[in-house]
């Protein structure tokens, strides 16, 4: 049954849809890039949520795993405050079966557990765009997109010479970000950076022990079009974090304490593209190599965990159309991941290594075909691991309007996920491992009425093989456990949507989901909500101020078969934002409005109360 708040939530969401809605005209179309070619959204066969770079600027939030939580079906696992270690959910699926992606490169580190992204360390910095895909996509994007793509764009300038500068905080914490860029001519460039200071919260729930956090960003990028044929771009990222966090006491009872650990990490990406357009299409050369360094350290700075993941690749893609009415793409890619981990300790300081790595070689393709108003596409993908050899899987999406405000939509697809290299080549790792796979089956109904749009999705989700910690089928060297290809997950759930201008100054945009996730045995999957749901009212009072609150529910979870359930919670922010001039405004948040004490996963602490004043700045 619905409880009150539940009730809440959904009265809240669905407000602003009438029992009978006439429009004179169809909602401002929205236009992505996350399916490999750029498309508006009503042409697609699954679910995109999109937040724009005025979306990015009014919510002002500092991290882009903060800003995820405001898209449908998304739930956000975080052990602590700021920095550290950050996990998401979409629809159920598993930490490692999202993809990210900054500017078409993967946002992927080989030396982590599952080879994924720690999400606490990627923040908004420059971000112009962030599209979010709910469902499979590996057709195209290959492993880790079992469950979701989140696609983040950085900012492009337009101008001949542009400069912008922000500075907020408030007390324990601050944040300072600056970019200067241009376009002149053929060449367009920008640079910019960012730092961010926080002394944090305790992360451990009980203690009193602050964690801080600090993290240093500089990007470049450039781009020169030699003709309107022909262009060139690169790009480049670096990061530098210091973040503390709790750990277990050396003695026994061993319990979760207060601790003076501390870790630093340094990650690098870089890009290089050559870009050849022609009549009917275009095609992309790009190679891209990322390199992720994370050391963690005892109270008295000794080292006790030192890894390095590093990726090499390349990629062929293009695009052409064959007729008006079919469109094709595909690509080729290589991969290769090394890993370094080692762990020191007084009584060896200086072990060697274990390293390994794996190669990655991919062929894709996608047509796509409009059958009048009716788009049909079909991708299909050939991996070849060096771990494990070959592997096919395949997906269909189909658009089918059915007037000009109502469309409906559906996909059937498979997701697959590699072994990473430490659960292949650990101490705890299977060598055996085979891939993980996921079928998909999603369908919904979009309704646009004057000034909103309403839509309802639907989904179910199976994973097979999936990788687990095990004990029963390790060897005889593992007695603690190993990685094992023996879990089966189920997922399936329903997605509300709703965006409405309530009046020519106030905005609605509401979302609620029902999640039924379960392991092949029935139990409850960890850390997955059984419902979450958010509501943003924004409201343009005057020309020069703007006001917004966002509310958030996230219902009850299991946290692990050992700790029990995690609490529902509700959050409440506010925001402002003024403007001075031209040049100068001020704004200003308050987060966690209610102060309230929450866990998104279990004995970890999370921030409560926290008041943000800024000032931005156009400097040309």
């Amino acid at each position: 049954m619905l409880n009150s708040k539940t009730t809440l939530f959904l009265t809240a969401s669905l407000l602003a849809l009438p029992v009978f809605a006439h429009a004179d005209e169809a909602p401002t179309e929205v236009v992505v890039s996350i399916t490999r070619e750029t498309l508006p959204v009503s042409k697609l066969g699954q679910s995109v949520a999109v937040l724009s770079d005025a979306d990015i600027k009014a919510y002002q939030s500092l991290f882009v795993a903060d800003l995820l939580t405001r898209t449908p079906d998304l739930s956000i696992a975080r052990t602590g405050g700021p920095g550290t270690a950050t996990t998401a959910s979409i629809r159920g699926a598993g930490a490692d079966h999202t993809l990210y992606i900054l500017d078409g490169v993967r946002l992927n580190d080989p030396a982590q557990v599952g080879g994924g992204t720690n999400l606490g360390l990627v923040s908004t910095d420059d971000a112009s765009r962030i599209e979010v895909l709910r469902g499979p996509l590996s057709t195209l994007w290959g492993s880790g997109a079992m469950g979701g793509v989140v696609s983040i764009t950085s900012r492009t300038p337009s101008q001949p010479l542009e400069g912008d500068l922000r500075i907020e905080g408030f007390d324990e914490y601050g944040s300072a970000r600056a970019g200067i860029g241009g376009k002149t001519g053929g060449l367009t460039w920008r640079l910019s950076g960012s730092t961010y200071n926080d002394r944090g919260v305790s992360s451990f729930a009980g203690g009193a022990e602050k964690d801080g956090f600090t993290q240093t960003t500089l990007n470049g990028k450039l781009r020169y079009d030699f003709n309107e044929a022909f262009s060139a771009q690169a790009f480049s990222t670096t990061s530098h974090s210091r973040g503390d966090f709790d750990g277990y006491n050396p003695v026994a009872p061993y319990n979760f304490m207060d601790t003076g650990d501390f870790g630093k990490n340094g990650n690098t990406l870089s890009v290089v593209a050559l870009t050849h357009r022609f009549t009917k299409g275009e095609q992309t050369l790009s190679f891209s190599v990322t390199d992720n360094d994370s050391n963690n350290y005892n109270p008295n700075s000794s080292p006790n965990y030192v890894a390095n993941g590093h990726i090499e690749a390349a990629d062929y893609h293009i695009s052409y159309r064959l007729t008006d009415a079919t469109r094709l793409l595909g690509g080729l890619s290589y991969e290769r991941d090394t890993m370094s981990v080692a762990y020191p300790a007084s009584w060896d300081p200086n072990p060697l290594p274990l390293k390994a790595s794996s190669t990655l070689a991919s062929v894709y393709g996608q047509v796509t075909h409009d059958f009048g108003p009716l788009d049909v596409a079909l991708s299909a993908r050939h991996d070849d691991a060096s771990s494990f050899g070959g592997n096919d899987i395949a997906q269909v999406t189909v658009n089918a309007p059915l007037s000009e405000h109502l469309r409906l939509h559906a996909s059937a697809g498979q997701g697959v996920k590699v072994p990473s290299l430490y659960q292949l080549y650990s101490d705890y790792g299977t060598a055996t491992l085979v891939e993980e796979k996921s079928t998909t089956l999603d369908g919904g109904v979009d309704y646009g009425f004057d000034g909103g749009l309403f839509s309802v999705s639907l989904f179910t989700r199976s994973v097979r093989d999936q990788i687990d910690f095990v004990y029963d089928t390790c060897t005889l060297a593992q007695p603690y456990g190993c990685y094992g290809n023996i879990g089966r997950t189920e997922t399936r759930g329903v997605e509300l949507e709703l965006s409405k201008d309530l009046t020519d100054s106030l905005n609605l945009r509401g979302n609620y989901s029902f999640l039924h996730a379960r392991d092949g045995n029935g139990g409850l999957l960890p850390r997955r909500p059984d419902q979450m749901g958010s509501v943003d009212l924004t409201w343009t009072a005057t020309d020069k101020l703007n006001l917004g609150l966002g509310l958030r529910h996230v219902g009850e979870a299991l946290d692990t078969a050992y700790t029990g359930m995690l609490k529902a919670y509700d959050l409440a922010d506010l925001r402002a934002n003024y403007t001075l001039n031209d040049r100068l405004s001020l704004y200003g948040r308050i987060e966690n409005a209610g102060d309230s004490r929450y866990q998104t996963a279990g004995g970890y602490g999370q921030t409560g109360r926290r008041v943000w004043v800024g000032l931005q700045a156009k400097l040309f």
